[in-house]
């Protein structure tokens, strides 16, 4: 009896410690957010910096919004200056919403956050990206913008890929910005995205 239960407590310890570092995730919403992904499918990771709910009217819970980062910081101005692998996902809570809805919100916030001289600059690639960004999404439904380095943006919507925007860096942080800039959704939003303060 002692050696039976000896090798069972041996093998539920062998198992806790072969457990993929993965296993960890965020809970929001019922929803698990990994701690640790493999960057667009490869051998190196990329880790969550941190997660939000954004919530329309104080009441209506729209999205819940997940930074993964090659280089861990909370600090904006290091994430806008890294070129390592980059990931802003999108996880719907509410039961459908058009891509186009994004888009536009998207845009608006890109208006508030970038200076006009650089939107000019840039109004080829926004206007890419925003033509990308189409179809509807449910609930439970990703919506994932990814920075590739040395490759672009890379964009899908509800598991289907739109495509990959030929860009340098500025592009991706434009989109950061709606999250992270100088007019977020909320103070509370962009300080639990960047790892500033646990998820309320």
């Amino acid at each position: 009896m002692l050696v039976q239960m000896t090798r069972q407590l041996l093998l539920g310890a062998v198992f806790l410690i072969t457990l993929p570092m993965s296993a960890n995730a965020l809970i929001i919403n019922d929803y698990d957010l990994p701690d640790v992904i493999s960057a667009d499918g490869g051998d190196s990771e990329i880790y969550l910096q941190g997660a939000s709910v954004r919530s329309w009217y104080l009441m209506v819970k729209g999205y819940i919004g997940a930074l993964y980062l090659a280089e861990p910081t909370s600090n904006p101005e290091e994430i806008y200056a890294s070129e390592g692998y980059q990931r802003m996902a999108f996880v719907m809570l509410v039961s459908k919403m058009s891509a186009r809805r994004i888009a536009n919100a998207f845009y608006e916030s890109i208006q508030l956050n970038t200076p006009p001289a650089e939107q000019e600059e840039m109004k080829d690639e926004i206007a890419e990206l925003l033509a990308l960004v189409d179809g509807s999404m449910k609930r439970g439904d990703q919506a994932v913008f990814e920075y590739l380095p040395d490759q672009g943006v890379r964009i899908e919507i509800a598991g289907e890929e739109k495509g990959m925007i030929v860009s340098d860096k500025r592009l991706f942080n434009l989109i950061l910005r709606v999250w992270i800039g100088e007019t977020p959704p909320s103070k509370t939003f962009k300080d639990e995205v960047l790892g500033l303060t646990p998820v309320g």
